[in-house]
């Protein structure tokens, strides 16, 4: 609302993270939506905005689709969408095991790294 008054013109993107479901979207969506325009209604400033969601867990991922009919964004958290796929940290992952696993032939690539 500040850099508004002063004539700036910006477009935040409002990010909801963590998302697993349509429904869990739609509710954190009708918060930000209260919000906003409470903000608005209080300073008189109306600014244009979207409202979207981290792709990082799995769920969110099979569900896109779906929360594609209410995000206007998608960012992809892939740090930790690959800790959750595989079940591994990554900290632990390539301080122990996941060289091994590559050197092995058990992955092809670091997960971490790069999508197969």
């Amino acid at each position: 609302v500040a850099a508004a008054r002063t004539g700036a013109v910006s477009r935040p993107h409002i990010m909801v993270p963590l998302v697993g479901s349509l429904t869990e979207l739609e509710a954190q969506k009708k918060v930000i939506l209260k919000a906003a325009d409470d903000v608005f209604q209080a300073s008189g400033v109306v600014i244009n905005y979207e409202i979207g969601t981290m792709i990082e867990v799995p769920r969110a991922a099979l569900q896109a689709d779906k929360l594609a009919t209410e995000a206007e964004f998608f960012s992809f958290g892939t740090n930790d969408l690959t800790q959750m796929t595989f079940g591994f940290s990554r900290d632990d992952a390539e301080a122990k095991f996941l060289p091994k696993y590559i050197k092995n032939g058990v992955l092809k690539c670091d997960p971490f790294e790069e999508i197969d």
